[in-house]
């Protein structure tokens, strides 16, 4: 009675890509928590902010590849079925 069916979304496999603001944000957060977590056990912060900011960046690039993969992935199943 005047109710409508809900409009299914289609998901676009580009929609599970994460992005550059996510990869960027899960680096950040990852380099924050290790220097929040190994910055008090030393007497020195330095090694530890390089430390979280270089692991941040590992994050970040390790993300990135798989955003490449699951893309180029993606691109082929496509190929396939045209």
């Amino acid at each position: 009675m005047g109710v409508e069916p809900e409009k299914k979304h289609e998901r676009r496999p580009e929609d599970e890509l994460l992005g550059l603001r996510s990869r960027l944000l899960m680096g950040a957060v990852f380099a924050s928590l290790y220097i929040a977590t190994y910055g008090p056990r030393g007497d020195s912060w330095f090694p530890d902010i390089v430390s979280g900011v270089l692991g941040g960046a590992v994050v970040f690039l390790i993300l990135k590849e798989v955003d490449e993969r699951r893309s180029r992935r993606l691109r082929r199943q496509n190929q396939h079925r045209k």
